[in-house]
């Protein structure tokens, strides 16, 4: 099983969307952990004091977070915002985001399994 944390709060509800079968797909970096992953591996989504277990279904690597998100559709990916350069701006504020350029990046195809969430949020 692989283990990813996770952001969950008002702002940024990914595990909420994840959790609901809204959001299809978990985007990183292309890193050598990533790289690693297998569909139909079991992917442990963890946020603070609550996760998602999900079976990974699909993996598409990108050469950018221009790329993904085209290529993967935003309703899939930050269904919570309006626009690509919403979602691009999220992606480009992440801690270690730069690395894209020399990595690339990786949609993760996640099914939802089980959940310990413990707040909701309204989806559009």
């Amino acid at each position: 099983m692989h283990e990813l944390s996770i952001i969950n709060n008002k702002k940024l509800p990914f595990l909420q969307y994840i959790s609901l079968k809204i959001k299809k797909a978990e985007c990183r970096i292309a890193t050598n952990n990533i790289r690693n992953f297998k569909v139909g591996d079991e992917l442990l989504l963890k946020g603070k004091g609550e996760f998602v277990l999900c079976e990974i279904i699909y993996l598409h690597f990108y050469k950018s977070f221009e790329e993904m998100i085209s290529g993967e559709k935003l309703e899939n990916i930050v269904p919570f915002v309006d626009s690509d350069e919403e979602a691009l701006k999220i992606y480009k504020s992440f801690p270690g985001s730069q690395r894209v350029k020399s990595m690339g990046c990786c949609a993760i195809g996640v099914n939802p399994i089980k959940s310990s969430l413990k707040f909701t949020v309204d989806v559009k």
